[in-house]
């Protein structure tokens, strides 16, 4: 068990790595969908820039912290 915990982070990481300057989107909460480019990560955050919104609007970055993310899906 203790092996699949250490594998969590770093399929996040090298997944998240790998998906650096493309389009994504990033569930948070059941209500908020956001499409963007990702930018730059962290263990604690991710950046999208020229983001947009579920209902159309935009913007110009967004950060969001990790442990509100429920799914992120490479578009």
């Amino acid at each position: 068990m203790g092996e699949a915990a250490e594998e969590g982070p770093y399929l996040l990481e090298e997944t998240l790595k790998s998906w650096l300057n493309r389009n994504v989107v990033v569930a948070i909460g059941a209500e908020h969908l956001f499409t963007g480019t990702l930018k730059d990560f962290d263990e604690e955050v991710i950046l999208l820039e020229n983001v947009r919104d579920f209902t159309g609007n935009r913007g110009n970055a967004l950060l969001i912290k990790i442990s509100d993310i429920n799914w992120v899906m490479l578009v």
